[in-house]
């Protein structure tokens, strides 16, 4: 009886909470109703969020190369307050560029001939990125692609181009370099949300240091150059008067969310600061894979971080001096580097912006740390044993519309004496300033004026050995293939620059440049003065007689031993009736140099160079060589 009543009871109990709760169904509290609106709310948003992101059928995230003129218009735009300044984390992707080019055409500021020509950039950015469906073979051979539009466009295509350079020197010596490349690509869009592209390109080229500044030699190739003719040799060094082949890729993939997280995968060539060219990321810098991600919630704020592979070349000399990379088949592996780098800007006040980043060059092994978006690398550095080489810096830059732009960089690899901050030797501190100016002339006119000072030893590191790596020979210094990854020339070195680019006469690519660059000997090891592979050696610093040990303080003057004048003059005009570019050039290179002996004093039974002090200078020579180029390229 008790378990009959018991159960009774609770049949009765749940007969009771059944009831309550069809009533609070029947009859919801505000609570509930309130509860229910929100969730709502959400699915809605969310379900509205992802309709906006998989509709967007015609944006596209493709970088657009930094050698586009839709980058000058921007910079134009921003100087006579057109447009707000834009973030100085350079490539942008297509849709922003379309997107700032529409504003600035707009606007009452800009005259008809420069709203045709912003019309001519955006013609050739949609030859180049947009999607047509070919239907016919006069199609294909008047586009230089296969073209399919629809919710995934994919255009299959090709190109092909050639710069040659012919020039003299006044030593009687003859210039001649051939670049010639072959380009197939695929590239396309999914679903509105993410943009692809590869771009496989084969090169035929016969390099000639003689037709570029000393740091500023372009290699086209990833990796090696090999001889066919010749079972496959690879070049080692330059000059050389055969024609090699090079192979490289571009892949890229990129989207962008909301406007507001940008993500890229992929190599391409990348600018980060307010200078032609910077001391962080240069747009000089060789193509590297990297993974980049960008934060800009507000107009003022923005977030940029990149973790990227380095690589190798395989040249070990050009003009007889040591080039910062090795062979692949060594198998120390010395180059085998990642680079990490991010950079924060701020711009809360009108016109002023100020920005702060870090980088570091750091041996490949497995290493969650630096790939922390939000890590510090010094700490992370120190943490981990000071195997890696970490650089810091800032910039400021002041925009006044209407009247030009001023702008200012200091980068660190080393500070240890606050009380001389100039003349210590183990300060290691490079500056650079700059101003740019829109003229009212021609089209889209901008002049600019620039210093940049790199410092003996800036970027440098010494190479060394660590049971981390198995003892591996191994050096972190800021190259990539080969070349620096920051601004393009030798430490201690203070290079004048002036430029002038504009657009004239129905589309013609007009530039002056200008460049004076004076290096120091000073603390050269070797009778090519000091370059990225010259790093500071410690034992010398720490214990030598003097207050800076065996090291002089700093004269970057009273040591000048080479001078380079450089003037260039560029025109290029692309067509619109034909996928036909060109490009024409005028260089001449004026270079003043003397021989140098630097002293030694005895130590111990050997003699111990003293850096910082020059024993005797030589007589000043003289060098002009004068270069001409011409460039075509058909279906770019």
């Amino acid at each position: 009886k008790v378990v009959e009543v018991t159960n009774k009871k609770q049949k009765e109990s749940v007969a009771i909470k059944e009831k309550q709760v069809n009533n609070q169904r029947s009859n919801p509290s505000i609570a509930q109703i309130e509860a229910e609106n929100m969730m709502k709310r959400k699915l809605i948003v969310m379900i509205a969020i992802f309709l906006a992101v998989f509709t967007l059928s015609a944006a596209t995230f493709h970088s657009v190369p930094l050698d586009n003129e839709a980058y000058r218009i921007i910079d134009t735009a921003e100087l006579r307050g057109i447009i707000s300044t834009q973030v100085d984390v350079r490539p942008y992707n297509l849709d922003k560029v379309y997107y700032l080019l529409g504003e600035i055409k707009a606007s009452t500021l800009v005259s008809e001939s420069e709203k045709a020509e912003i019309d001519r950039v955006i013609s050739d950015l949609e030859f180049s990125y947009g999607y047509s469906d070919t239907k016919t073979i006069s199609d294909v051979l008047a586009d230089g692609n296969v073209s399919v539009n629809g919710n995934n466009p994919m255009k299959i295509g090709g190109k092909v181009e050639t710069i040659q350079t012919v020039g003299y020197k006044t030593e009687g010596e003859k210039v001649f370099d051939s670049r010639n490349g072959v380009t197939a690509f695929v590239m396309g869009d999914l679903l509105g949300v993410m943009s692809y592209d590869l771009n496989f390109r084969l090169n035929i080229d016969r390099i000639d240091p003689s037709a570029f500044l000393p740091t500023e030699l372009k290699f086209s190739t990833d990796g090696f150059y090999m001889n066919l003719l010749e079972r496959g040799n690879r070049l080692t060094e330059l000059p050389d008067g055969r024609f090699f082949l090079g192979l490289e890729a571009f892949p890229e993939m990129s989207t962008n969310i909301m406007d507001v997280v940008s993500i890229r995968f992929g190599a391409v060539e990348r600018d980060w600061g307010p200078g032609k060219g910077n001391i962080a990321l240069s747009s000089s810098a060789r193509t590297m894979d990297g993974l980049e991600l960008s934060i800009t919630p507000t107009s003022w704020f923005s977030y940029s971080v990149m973790n990227a592979s380095l690589g190798l070349g395989s040249l070990k000399e050009v003009n007889g001096i040591p080039w910062p990379s090795e062979n692949m088949d060594e198998k120390n592996g010395k180059y085998s580097n990642n680079l990490s780098i991010h950079r924060l800007e701020l711009g809360p006040i009108k016109g002023i912006k100020f920005s702060v980043w870090e980088s570091v060059v750091w041996r490949k092994r497995f290493e969650l740390s630096y790939l922390n978006p939000l890590c510090i690398y010094m700490f992370t550095q120190n943490s981990l044993g000071d195997y890696d080489n970490v650089l810091a810096g800032f910039d400021l830059s002041f925009t006044l519309p209407g009247f030009g732009s001023f702008y200012a960089a200091i980068a660190m690899d080393e500070l240890n004496s606050i009380k001389r901050p100039f003349s210590c030797p183990r300060n290691i501190l490079a500056y650079q300033a700059g101003m740019k100016f829109s003229v009212p002339l021609l089209d889209f006119s901008v002049v600019q004026l620039q210093a940049t000072y790199i410092p003996a030893f800036f970027g440098a590191h010494y190479a060394t050995t660590a049971k981390i790596f198995g003892n591996v020979y191994y050096t972190t210094a800021y190259v990539n293939k080969g070349q620096n990854i920051g601004y393009p020339v030798n430490p201690d070195t203070l290079e004048l620059l002036l430029s002038f680019d504009t657009t004239a006469f129905d589309g013609w690519k007009l530039g002056l440049l200008v460049k004076d660059q004076l290096r120091s000997a000073q603390y050269a090891e070797k009778p090519y003065g000091t370059n990225i592979l010259t790093s500071i050696d410690y034992p010398r610093y720490d214990n030598g007689p003097g207050e800076w040990g065996y090291y002089e303080s700093r004269d970057f003057f009273g040591n000048i031993w080479n001078n380079i004048l450089d003037v260039e003059l560029s025109a290029e005009k692309g067509f619109e009736s034909m996928p036909l570019s060109l490009f024409f050039g005028l260089q001449g290179m004026l270079e003043s140099k003397r021989d140098f002996t630097s002293k030694t004093i005895a130590f111990g039974t050997t003699d111990l160079l003293y850096p910082g002090k020059i024993e005797s200078w030589g007589e000043w020579k003289n060098e002009l060589t004068v270069n001409a180029k011409i460039g075509i390229k058909v279906y770019y």
